[in-house]
């Protein structure tokens, strides 16, 4: 696979370099995710949601926790260099891929539940953003399965942040747990699908938009993954599809 060369690091209300940003640990994933041009350009399309009033972003894709990941640590750097946002990154996979070491580094702590009886534990990663298990809030769930505390506490939860980045587990996982999904799934409010443009195909898109939209989720953005192989040919006809 092509690998990525360094790049600077662009501040988008300037365009000069935030040498600040630069010697922080964020800023070695961002030379892994994106080129400045690529991030700068997608970023602002996150950021025209976010003045009209949305801040809940689910990414999905075609199995590939990879690009998933990549994404929304690009879209975080975005944000995190250029005003002061309170962001969580909800994942399924936090201790593995692009979120792992990040996620070992980070500080440990916790929201207690109104009711005072559970927590929610999360890891802070020196105030850039925090890391939230799915499972958090899968075994809050539990304890609530037939009231609507569930979604009430959660939103409490959420009303911490300014943004939340959702890294969307696999549609196996969702299917093993249908009815936890839906109910947290309401709480996307912006989805986007991340295709890979020599892995998948127009047919599987199609799948994970219509098994979405059966959660009756909006399909928002389709990204391309911006890593390419040398040796397959890419597909170009696949956002044609919407």
């Amino acid at each position: 696979m092509a690998t990525l060369k360094k790049f600077k690091i662009i501040n988008a209300e300037n365009n000069s370099v935030n040498t600040k940003f630069s010697t922080d640990k964020l800023a070695t994933y961002f030379h892994r995710i994106a080129n400045h041009a690529e991030l700068f350009r997608v970023g602002m399309g996150f950021l025209t949601e976010v003045k009209k009033g949305v801040k809940s972003f689910a990414f999905a894709s075609v199995g590939d926790k990879e690009s998933q990941q990549k994404t929304i640590l690009g879209v975080c750097c975005y944000f995190d260099q250029n005003a002061d946002y309170k962001i969580a990154i909800i994942s399924d996979h936090l201790s593995q891929g692009l979120f792992g070491e990040l996620f070992d580094l980070s500080t440990p702590d916790s929201y207690s539940m109104t009711n005072g009886e559970d927590t929610v534990h999360y890891k802070s990663f020196h105030h850039h953003f925090d890391f939230i298990d799915y499972s958090e809030f899968s075994k809050f769930y539990g304890n609530h399965l037939y009231t609507k505390n569930f979604e009430t506490e959660v939103k409490k939860v959420l009303e911490s942040y300014d943004l939340v980045f959702w890294d969307v587990p696999s549609m196996a996982t969702i299917k093993a747990n249908p009815h936890f999904h839906y109910r947290i799934s309401q709480l996307y409010q912006s989805m986007t699908i991340i295709v890979s443009a020599t892995e998948t195909s127009g047919k599987e898109v199609v799948a994970v938009k219509k098994f979405f939209g059966n959660y009756n989720i909006k399909l928002n953005r389709v990204l391309f993954d911006t890593t390419v192989s040398t040796d397959k040919p890419v597909r170009k006809k696949i956002l044609g599809l919407f």
